[in-house]
């Protein structure tokens, strides 16, 4: 059994943090990952504490008023981050592998990737070792970025894979990607990276001057809004995101994107793919009316 105690009585209250003692009463020095724990508990009890305060303060000077945001959301975007020995791991299997091989997948695709003697779009199959190793990830993202981002009871599967090897000058005009099903996800883990875009500005200041600050960036847009829009309250509908080895966005397949060229020596690879989303029975019967409910269940049973 472990004994917690408090500093006094009054610290005993919501979101407080004992400490851990043994039964004459001395303190137990906590693990690492009971630190990190205590201190996200912390947190989030301080920020909950701000919270509280900060609307507490507003219905005081506002003659009782109550205040409240309601965000709406348009659509989610995953991030998710890779150990790099994984990423070793995966260079490895492209090098030894896939580059030899050659096969070129880039007869489906728009990328411009033409201007060195390596630059390419290669093939990367999913019934290796190592390709259904990375299945079985790819499809857990893909179904947890479905729950997590739209309460989605459904699976992803991925079904095409392919790598891409830019050089300078190399780029990816705008474009999105195709799928087999009605909704479908897109997305690319970033593997290499030369110098000139490692050290470039994650949150670039400005475009002005040449400055090159979004140089191999990968530019993501799902709208037409412009400075004046944002000015008169529309939102945000573009993002340059700097590609970090060892990241990977997830995405609706819809979602328009290109990807920026570069000047400088090495090169920028790429992993990227497509997902189709099966649909559970319970998520298909959320958006029937009670006819189409019925006449599915009576198909359901002849086919059966």
């Amino acid at each position: 059994m472990k004994i917690f105690e408090f500093d006094n009585a009054e610290a005993m209250k919501d979101g407080a943090v004992a400490k851990q003692v043994d039964g004459d009463g001395n303190a137990v020095e906590e693990t690492e990952d009971q630190r990190k724990a205590r201190v996200a508990q912390e947190s989030v009890a301080a920020l909950a504490e701000s919270e509280q305060a900060d609307e507490e303060k507003f219905e005081e000077q506002n003659h009782g008023l109550k205040f409240a945001i309601r965000p709406i959301k348009s659509f989610s975007i995953g991030k998710i981050e890779f150990p790099l020995g994984i990423i070793d791991e995966i260079n490895q299997h492209i090098d030894e592998v896939i580059i030899p091989q050659s096969d070129s997948f880039a007869g489906g695709l728009v990328g411009q990737l033409k201007n060195n003697e390596r630059s390419a779009q290669l093939d990367f199959p999913l019934d290796t070792e190592i390709g259904k190793q990375l299945e079985t990830v790819f499809n857990q993202i893909g179904t947890t970025y479905l729950k997590q981002g739209y309460d989605r009871d459904s699976k992803a599967e991925v079904f095409q894979c392919w790598t891409n090897h830019a050089y300078a000058g190399d780029y990816n005009p705008f474009h999105d990607h195709g799928v087999q099903t009605m909704a479908g996800l897109s997305g690319f883990l970033w593997l290499k990276m030369p110098n000139c875009i490692e050290i470039l500005d994650e949150n670039p200041a400005s475009l002005h001057n040449a400055s090159g600050s979004i140089d191999g960036f990968t530019h993501l847009i799902w709208g037409t809004n412009g400075r004046k829009d944002v000015l008169q309250l529309h939102s945000q509908t573009e993002d340059y995101v700097k590609p970090i080895v060892g990241t990977m966005l997830v995405f609706p397949n819809w979602l328009k994107h290109q990807v920026l060229p570069f000047f400088g020596d090495s090169e920028r690879r790429s992993i990227a793919m497509n997902w189709n989303v099966i649909d559970s029975e319970q998520e298909l019967m959320k958006h029937m009316s009670e006819r189409e409910k019925a006449n599915y269940k009576a198909n359901k049973d002849k086919s059966d």
